[in-house]
């Protein structure tokens, strides 16, 4: 079933020149025919003889106050009907006003909620009822925008996946009772592949109504996001010509470990720029919405930090390995059939700091073999504990050795042993807080059973030995260790710097290597 609208005529009528054009202009670029009018007897000559769909009266207009224009118009069966939105910069009492009808609407506003605002008026009688029924629905973006479709959902409770193609673009929006949980564009997911989606005004769009079963990536309010995704729209477009283009080169030209440690955008940016060499790359693979991306490469190549234009990158990358300790790793590993996928072995990765996630990306970045797993950092959350496959390590044209990383939770070691049995390599980052926690500790401990892994790796400061409950913990964990088969190797480091970090990943490796030896 396709749905159907036409062109939709406002009447403004507000004695501001300023926010009258504003709003017009605002109102015009997404389709609607806007009559402005800057006082009551204007206002009230257009509506008698155009017959607008929706009125927008601000309660400081003249010449004929708003009391008596708005009940001129209710005295009339031509203009009674007439949905009135009352604006104003105080709360007043409305003579008239009809709740379901009516709406009063504060200022300041953001011109994005009267958009949404009116769609909800001026769209819901003509769609309510193709939306309260059970079968899938199908039609054109040009004809019904998508924050329309998920109002009508979301005035019927719908469940069910909204399809959405457009050029160069196809993704879901997956609605669970009306609100809006989860988004997929390509690779991207959440809050910045609904902003992808939302704003768009030309292709096709299919619901299809059912129960929907997919992890929720999106926890804002459904209002909230859709309003977001439209403003990100508008200030995309505001950014004109400064905005890179997709197909620019990035090259970081400044030393960044200072901005790196502010953190936020800026130090995901920069993390990505290590081993991203196009502004595409970089926009598709941070976790922040596009804006802010594209906000942030602006700033840091005004400071100087990034060089972003069409030029030839030159890249500087080391080896992970030298090429022949590869070779036996490969080897090993389909000697022993381990995996039909490409895939030669898995290095797991225990973090006692979510933060360390980005310092870890941004060491292995130097290797020109690693490539970063975009899904991952796309469906974080910035406070949450990293968990899952963050990334690989080329290995010839189709291999793979599969990077993953968790937490020292127990609670969540059920997932280490589905996401990736039998890892060749364990490498324990610990910081001084993990030492009160001996229950992780010994939950890796346990980890190591039935793996692949000879030797467990720790990398810690020197100073960790100087506390002697953390000198305790570590022996503890050791002794649980060798008891299982394994044994533990002590890296000790000044501070956690990409070549320490460098180191033990390619020192697992090996340690795996000279074990398959004996």
């Amino acid at each position: 079933m396709t749905t159907t609208t036409n062109v939709k005529k406002v009447l403004l009528a507000d004695p501001g020149e300023k926010s009258r054009q504003s709003l017009s202009h605002f109102l015009r670029e997404k389709g609607m025919a806007v009559i402005e009018t800057a006082d009551g007897s204007k206002a009230l000559a257009e509506a008698l003889l155009k017959s607008p769909d929706i009125i927008l009266l601000d309660l400081s207009v003249g010449v004929l106050a708003p009391e008596r224009l708005v009940q001129i118009l209710r005295s009339n069966p031509n203009t009674r009907a007439i949905p009135i939105f009352f604006l104003s910069d105080k709360e007043k009492s409305v003579t008239g006003f009809r709740p379901g009808v009516d709406e009063f609407i504060r200022r300041p506003f953001h011109e994005e909620e009267i958009l949404l605002r009116i769609q909800r008026s001026l769209f819901h009688d003509s769609l309510s009822e193709v939306f309260s029924g059970d079968s899938e629905i199908s039609g054109n973006l040009s004809q019904v925008f998508l924050p329309d479709l998920w109002q009508m959902l979301s005035l019927n409770s719908k469940s069910g996946i909204i399809q959405v193609e457009g050029e160069g673009i196809s993704g879901s929006i997956y609605i669970e009772k009306g609100e809006i949980i989860s988004a997929v564009t390509h690779n991207v997911a959440g809050e910045k592949a609904l902003y992808r989606l939302i704003p768009l005004r030309e292709g096709k769009f299919r619901f299809i109504p059912g129960k929907v079963g997919v992890r929720r990536t999106i926890f804002a309010s459904s209002q909230h996001v859709v309003l977001e995704g439209m403003r990100n729209y508008d200030e995309l477009v505001k950014l004109g010509a400064k905005k890179p283009s997709l197909n620019e080169s990035v090259m970081i030209v400044k030393d960044t470990r200072a901005l790196a440690g502010a953190g936020g955008a800026a130090r995901e940016v920069l993390l990505l720029a290590e081993f991203c060499n196009r502004v595409e790359d970089i926009v598709n693979n941070c976790s922040m919405p596009d804006l802010v991306v594209y906000e942030t490469l602006l700033h840091l190549k005004g400071r100087g930090v990034l060089r972003i234009g069409a030029f030839e990158t030159v890249t500087a990358k080391s080896q992970f390995l030298p090429p022949e300790d590869l070779a036996r790793l490969r080897n090993r590993m389909e000697e022993r059939n381990a995996f039909a996928d490409g895939t030669i072995g898995r290095i797991v990765l225990f973090l006692p700091d979510p933060m360390l996630m980005e310092g870890v990306v941004m060491a292995l970045g130097q290797f020109r073999e690693f490539e970063v797993d975009s899904g991952f950092f796309a469906l974080r959350r910035k406070e949450g504990h990293p968990i899952g496959m963050f990334g690989r390590i080329r290995v010839g044209e189709t291999n793979s050795l599969l990077l993953y990383a968790f937490p020292y939770l127990r609670s969540t070691s059920p997932v280490w042993y589905a996401l990736a049995p039998r890892p060749i390599g364990i490498i324990a980052f610990l910081k001084d807080e993990v030492t009160s926690s001996l229950e992780g500790l010994m939950a890796v401990s346990d980890y190591t059973r039935g793996t692949d892994t000879r030797v467990v790796l720790a990398v810690m400061g020197k100073t960790f030995t100087n506390f002697g409950l953390g000198e305790n913990t570590l022996r503890l964990f050791q002794n649980r260790i060798e008891k299982l088969g394994c044994s533990l190797k002590v890296q000790e480091m000044d501070q956690l710097s990409p070549g320490e970090i460098q180191d033990a990943l390619a020192r697992v490796v090996r340690q795996y290597l000279e074990e398959e030896k004996k």
